[in-house]
């Protein structure tokens, strides 16, 4: 029998790895959702992306170059989502408290521009971030408005928190330097080893009160994926999200009275116990530098402390800021060595950034999200189902006070995750005035 001719009917190969497939699966879901059901798919998706981010993984170079933008892509068609069912959205007002303090931030980060000192021509990328921060979170409070769809996005922080962690179990050596994982796993926001720890440290949160209030499944789910993120926070070896966690615990025990001490205890020592079963020689030691001396402190530790007093020095001079972006520019002015170095500290980025009224403005965004917690508690007393609503506002509390504490140590004034956080309580509030809404109409 002839053979054919060269060139001619050649089989057609074609191979994509499957979690590509799967992402692109979600994606299609996730558009189509957005715009033919309920925006609410479109958010899911857009959740999701933001925490994985296929561009920093193998697989998602086969992801096509057409929908490289993948976030912007899924806000855009959620904001589209949300025009084209106006109609279905349940919301008793366009504004709260809490969006109102973020849009002021906003404004401020761009006033900034003009009080600040201009070093450099064009606007600074985080102004641009904070912006799209406020736009997105702003879509999702009136999007989450109702128990089932709070604990659907609990559910998507979960499953990506467990992808997260296997990425850092099976990280290559390249990723981590002087036995530490330094970073490049997951989206833009964490990317940095100290981010992804104090984002696995939120999804603790919610691991532990799903896994006491669902059914074997969650509680499996929950089970494996908590095993990863702390195996995960272990590799990151981050000090700041350890004193976090401990922190959180006690805040947990705390709290507890709301929900049941009892099954609380329990729960924070069998995850110490599961903990302590994971941690290395390399863990314990770079724990122990957690210190006030500064003559035995590690390198790190001190340039920390001493860009802190840089930008004392420089709110002092600047008291209304140097606008954002030029703090990092700007602290090499007062120590040389410094140079170029950001300030690993939420609270003092906000100070020397936008002023002191940027940082009271922060401060008050931070304490109104306990009080819309506060007051959530007490609106869930008269609710038939008020319990599961305790719990999630039990889990946001002792998630709140973890991150305060994790704050201190990173800079997360220009990242997404922070003011969803700060968010999480309008969720509730407005999932808890729709069903009181509806008990009165029936």
């Amino acid at each position: 029998m002839p053979l054919p001719a060269q060139g001619c009917c050649q089989p057609f190969e074609f191979s994509m790895p499957l979690t590509t497939i799967l992402y692109i699966l979600m994606f299609v879901c996730a558009v189509g959702g957005a715009i033919f059901l309920t925006p609410f798919y479109g958010l899911l998706g857009y959740l999701a992306t933001y925490h994985v981010n296929p561009v920093s993984h193998w697989w998602g170079e086969y992801v096509p170059s057409v929908i490289s933008r993948y976030s912007l892509i899924l806000g855009s068609v959620t904001l589209l989502g949300c025009i084209l069912h106006l109609k279905k959205l349940k919301f008793i007002r366009l504004f709260d408290l809490q969006e109102w303090l973020i849009l002021i931030l906003v404004i401020f980060s761009w006033f900034s521009m003009v009080i600040g000192l201009n070093l450099f021509s064009g606007i600074d990328e985080s102004i641009i971030k904070i912006t799209k921060i406020f736009i997105i979170v702003f879509i999702a409070s009136h999007l989450i408005t109702d128990l089932k769809k709070y604990e659907i996005m609990v559910y998507v922080f979960i499953v990506t928190g467990l992808f997260l962690g296997v990425e850092t179990y099976t990280a290559p050596s390249y990723m981590f330097a002087q036995g530490r994982l330094e970073g490049g796993i997951g989206g833009s926001d964490l990317s940095n080893g100290n981010m992804l720890a104090a984002h696995f440290a939120l999804v603790l949160s919610f691991i532990g009160v799903m896994f006491l209030t669902k059914g074997w499944k969650t509680k499996l789910l929950c089970l494996v994926s908590a095993a990863f993120i702390v195996n995960g926070i272990i590799l990151i070896r981050s000090r700041g999200s350890f004193l976090g966690l401990a922190v959180g615990a006690m805040a947990a025990f705390f709290f507890a009275k709301r929900v049941s001490r009892k099954k609380i205890t329990i729960i924070l020592l069998a995850g110490c116990i599961g903990a302590f079963s994971l941690v290395d020689t390399g863990f314990l030691e770079r724990m122990k530098l957690i210190q006030a001396d500064t003559e035995t402190m590690d390198y790190s530790a001190k340039s920390r402390l001493d860009v802190w007093l840089a930008s004392f020095m420089m709110i002092e001079e600047y008291p209304f800021g140097v606008g954002v972006g030029n703090t990092k520019h700007l602290v090499g002015d007062y120590i040389p060595a410094l140079a170029g170095l950001d300030t690993h500290n939420t609270y003092l980025r906000c100070l020397t950034d936008m002023g002191y009224h940027g940082l009271f403005t922060l401060l008050f965004l931070i304490g109104n999200s306990f009080r819309n917690l506060s007051l959530c508690s007490k609106m869930a007393l008269s609710l038939r189902d008020g319990e599961k609503y305790q719990w999630h506002i039990f889990a946001l509390k002792v998630a709140t006070i973890s991150c305060l504490v994790i704050l201190t140590f990173v800079s997360a004034t220009y990242t997404e995750e922070f003011y969803w956080l700060m968010m999480f309580p309008i969720f509730i509030k407005r999932a808890i005035e729709n069903e009181m809404i509806q008990l009165r109409a029936a």
